[in-house]
């Protein structure tokens, strides 16, 4: 992973987002694949915490900026971002952490202060953070991704929910200049695609009606910025974007498909594997 071009900036007060180069689906151990950058949030909640979110590596200037802001008192990962969160808790150990269902196996040499299950319970409640914060779990979404809503701000930031590529915030001039299969998936990871749609429908859903509930959730929400951890930060008309990508949730029947129902054990297989 490049360990250059960090760029650190405040999106809106009291949020700062670090945005990195990074690379996914990579065959073969060819490690620089697709291009699709990556990007972790801190933000400075009402009582003066800071928490962070889908933590990236921790170079010299990102732990610069995370100091000169007083530190991390909680930090938050689901199952596709939780690759450094060791790192952060190695200088500040008194960090509260914040996981997703599977982690809790997935990573045990991380000590979980709380594992985010199901609707029943949330981060906010458990540390006090609710004037702050709402948050979905997506426990539909093959990662687990969790939808954070800043209220003080109307930002919605996650994970894996949603791409908007390409890259230009990451790297110089693009990520879709990174090579043919980064330009060619960046032309079709954004909320204005097609195969974005499909993307989230056919291989990201374990469970259509969980993820209907959630998408709903979220899309009754009054935000209009959304930070991704791929791709560009939607700085205007997150809500459209929101719609254009789930409509297919949004709009639906409130039934699956007879597909969709086949696909459930086979994605629920899926879901498995990437646990271990």
């Amino acid at each position: 992973m490049p360990t250059s071009g960090t760029r650190i900036r405040e999106v809106t007060p009291g949020i700062i987002t670090f945005s990195t180069p990074f690379y996914r689906f990579a065959p073969f151990g060819y490690r620089q694949f697709v291009a699709v950058g990556n990007r972790a949030t801190a933000i400075r909640l009402g009582d003066g915490r800071i928490l962070l979110l889908n933590p990236v590596q921790i170079e010299p200037s990102v732990r610069s900026k995370l100091m000169e802001l007083g530190g991390v008192d909680l930090v938050a990962a689901d199952l596709g971002h939780h690759m450094y969160i060791k790192d952060y808790l190695e200088v500040w150990p008194n960090a509260r952490t914040i996981g997703v269902s599977g982690l809790e196996s997935k990573r045990k040499d991380i000590k979980w202060d709380y594992i985010y299950t199901d609707w029943r319970s949330s981060p906010e409640d458990e540390f006090d953070f609710a004037n702050d914060f709402e948050t979905v779990l997506f426990e539909g979404f093959i990662t687990y991704c969790v939808a954070w809503y800043h209220k003080p701000t109307k930002t919605l930031i996650q994970s894996d929910l949603m791409m908007n590529l390409p890259s230009t915030e990451q790297y110089h001039p693009s990520s879709s200049a990174q090579g043919l299969f980064s330009k060619e998936f960046a032309k079709r990871a954004h909320p204005r695609s097609v195969w974005a749609k499909r993307l989230v429908y056919y291989i990201a859903t374990v469970d259509y009606l969980l993820m209907r509930r959630d998408a709903k959730k979220v899309a009754d929400w009054d935000f209009d910025c959304i930070i991704v951890c791929h791709g560009d930060v939607i700085e205007n008309h997150g809500k459209l974007a929101w719609s254009n990508l789930y409509a297919w949730y949004l709009e639906g029947s409130p039934y699956p498909t007879l597909s969709k129902r086949l696909m459930g054990p086979v994605m629920r297989v899926a879901r498995w594997v990437f646990l271990m």
